[in-house]
């Protein structure tokens, strides 16, 4: 039986914050599904973090990008 992993544990090994994380998976779809338990938890297997690792290298090797809505100046009244 394979063991598998949770967010908190993910995010430290990656060395990203869990907000992170979640993100990488809902907008940006680093992972195709997870799994999760009877709780509703995120559970990762040990090729799910491979893959994050790849997809880490990747966007680190792309540079950051901001969305539109970041750069958008603040209009103060």
């Amino acid at each position: 039986m394979e063991n598998y992993l949770t967010t908190g544990q993910i995010a430290r090994q990656l060395r990203i914050s869990i907000s992170t994380l979640k993100r990488w998976i809902n907008a940006e779809e680093a992972l195709p599904a997870t799994n999760k338990n009877a709780s509703g938890w995120r559970l990762f297997s040990g090729r799910d973090l491979e893959t994050l690792k790849r997809f880490k290298r990747t966007k680190k090797k792309n540079g950051k990008r901001f969305q539109t809505e970041t750069l958008t100046p603040v209009l103060k009244a």
